[in-house]
């Protein structure tokens, strides 16, 4: 191998190793500022923290339950805006 052929590799190795966590970096950033960083960032959470990644699912389940249905004798709630 010739010295520019490993001048080359050395800048794509260095390119990759800084490059891919740059990439995951913004990936967070960005989905984070939209508020869909939960699934977006999910599968990563999974690889490096699975207990996150359980707490994840357990709070996408406790999203997704269903409020308790009112009995005959319950009151109406109040409204939130006042009117």
């Amino acid at each position: 191998m010739d010295g520019v052929g490993e001048v080359v590799l050395a800048l794509e190795v260095l390119g990759v190793l800084l490059l891919v966590p740059a990439g995951y970096a913004w990936l967070g950033a960005r989905a984070r500022r939209r508020g869909i960083g939960g699934s977006v960032m999910a599968p990563f959470e999974e690889i490096w923290d699975p207990r996150a990644h359980t707490t994840h699912i357990e709070v996408q389940v406790q999203a997704e339950r269903a409020a308790p249905a009112a009995t005959p004798g319950d009151r109406p709630a109040p409204d939130p805006q006042g009117a």
